[in-house]
């Protein structure tokens, strides 16, 4: 049995990456190929570089992993941040943040969903998906984008036993955060946005990956579950 990761390079796939290891199988799929190489000499596993401007077919795809290989996770950590003024955002800036948040999960799910039968798929959206955010048009269409297919496909494929589940964190110290919190006075105020004022990091998200992995969750279908110190949810006095 194996997992794919996507997105494996960067900061939460390879945290997911690292914990998942420790007991599985990995398949790994990205584009920085020198550290996808890297991470699979590590683990001992395959791995495929992605290219999203320029997807193989589906059908040609799939073939990456072996047919004779059964697929018990994937989890899809492609993703990126754009925080701008919807008047001030080109097509092509829309077209990238589409191509890489929704169409990733697209193409993977796609890909790999009949070859899941009594496994789980994840993917990530973001508190913008459910909380009104200024400026951030583009990135909340894309990531609530995300929610609607988990709510569906989970319904499509339920008859195979294919669980299929979101993950909606808020900011997160990771890669795609750099230049928002690229100052001590950022930082203050995204943390003074949340509930529980705190930068989210890859260790508030590796249990609930762990669980929804697991057949601990095999009950749990068609769900977003939001990480975000409370944020979509609660307003403290």
């Amino acid at each position: 049995m194996v997992y794919i990761i996507a997105g494996a390079s960067g900061v939460l796939g390879s945290a997911i990456a690292e914990d998942l290891s420790k007991n599985n199988e990995l398949f790994l799929i990205g584009r920085d190929k020198e550290k996808i190489l890297n991470m699979s000499e590590k683990y001992d596993c395959k791995y495929a570089i992605i290219d999203l401007n320029n997807p193989l077919p589906q059908r040609e795809f799939k073939n990456v992993v072996e047919p004779d290989v059964e697929i018990k996770g994937l989890i899809n950590c492609i993703g990126s941040i754009l925080i701008k003024p919807l008047h001030g955002t080109s097509i092509d800036e829309y077209n990238e943040v589409i191509n890489t948040n929704l169409f990733s999960s697209f193409y993977l799910l796609s890909t790999f969903a009949k070859r899941m039968k009594n496994g789980s798929a994840l993917f990530f959206s973001s508190v913008a998906a459910s909380l009104g955010l200024s400026n951030h048009e583009v990135i909340s269409a894309a990531k609530s984008g995300i929610e609607g297919f988990v709510r569906s496909a989970a319904a499509t494929y339920s008859k195979d036993n294919l669980r299929i589940n979101a993950i909606a964190p808020s900011i997160m110290d990771s890669n795609m955060s750099k230049k928002i919190l690229s100052t001590e006075q950022a930082i203050e105020i995204s943390k003074s946005m949340h509930p529980i004022p705190k930068i989210g990091t890859y260790n508030d998200i590796l249990p609930v990956v762990r669980w929804l992995m697991s057949n601990d969750s095999d009950w749990v279908t068609g769900q977003t579950i939001n990480i975000d110190g409370g944020l979509s949810k609660i307003k403290p006095r």
